[in-house]
């Protein structure tokens, strides 16, 4: 008795069905793993890009010859110093100035050595592929140092 041999043609056709409802996963997967990395890294950048403003104040501040902060030439009250601004941006290689807001401000009132200075940036992240329903969001870094000239 012989048995009937299957079609190989059939076989393949199963075989795309496979791949075509798997492919579909996988490169969701990888888009968001896509998307997800970028947020990381933006959000890495900006934190290092906040610390650098930071630094730029402490460095800068009353007893320097070019004061920031409070009676420095770029200091807008209440909370915002545009080289510090400038610092940020600066640092933050990569993320888009216009979706990034600094903001700077003295909680001992003056910018005098001894005295803190904090720093807080906020990020509007847009993610490349929203179609995978990821939504756009706000990333917040802040520092706070001790103004050291």
């Amino acid at each position: 008795m012989t048995l009937p041999r299957k079609n190989k043609r059939s076989e393949r056709g199963q075989a795309l069905v496979e791949f075509s409802l798997i492919s579909i996963v996988f490169f969701l997967l990888v888009f968001g793993m896509v998307d997800a990395g970028r947020a990381v890294w933006n959000y890495n950048t900006l934190a290092h890009a906040t610390r650098e403003g930071a630094r730029y104040a402490i460095v800068h501040g009353g007893d320097s010859a070019d004061p920031s902060g409070p009676g420095g030439d770029y200091y807008t009250p209440p909370n915002t110093d545009s080289m510090i601004t400038q610092q940020v941006e600066k640092f933050g290689g990569g993320l888009n100035p216009s979706q990034l807001t600094v903001q700077s401000e003295w909680p001992d009132g003056s910018n005098i050595s001894g005295s803190h200075v904090t720093v807080t940036s906020q990020y509007d992240f847009q993610p490349i592929f929203d179609f995978l329903g990821l939504v756009s969001f706000t990333m917040t870094s802040s520092s706070t140092m001790l103004i050291t000239n």
